[in-house]
């Protein structure tokens, strides 16, 4: 586009506006790491990992099967308990927690296994949440 005269550069800057006015606003999201047997807070509710169970292709090698990772997590209100999740980290449902104010979403676990590394043990995993707040 181009300007040939100062009412132009305002119409097009009216323009501008209106497109980004259009646009859906994105819901921020913050990604939250949760180390094994730790309980994180998000708002009101905290997460602790229970259990890992990662049968992940290892790296420097080759599989038939790619693999997938399944978490458990407790998920606590005011402190107290209200459900255990249990999420395919693989599947496109990874919902651990979901209110109007927040949803927390599994994302991913580290570290990833490595055929040359010993095996991963349950209190060595770091789960990776994202946090959405609406």
């Amino acid at each position: 586009y181009q300007c040939t005269s100062p009412d132009d550069a305002f119409n097009h800057k009216t323009v501008a506006v209106r497109k980004l006015a259009e646009e859906p606003v994105k819901v921020p999201q913050i990604v939250v790491k949760v180390p094994f047997g730790e309980r994180v807070t998000f708002g009101d509710v905290e997460i602790e990992l229970t259990k890992v169970i990662d049968s992940r292709c290892p790296k420097n090698t080759t599989c038939v099967w790619a693999g997938e990772v399944v978490v458990e997590a407790s998920i606590f209100k005011d402190g107290k308990p209200i459900e255990t999740r249990k999420v395919n980290l693989n599947s496109p449902a990874k919902t651990l927690f979901n209110s109007s104010a927040q949803e927390l979403m599994g994302h991913s676990v580290s570290p990833y296994p490595d055929v040359s590394q010993p095996k991963i043990k349950q209190e060595d995993y770091v789960l990776n949440v994202v946090w959405s707040l609406f």
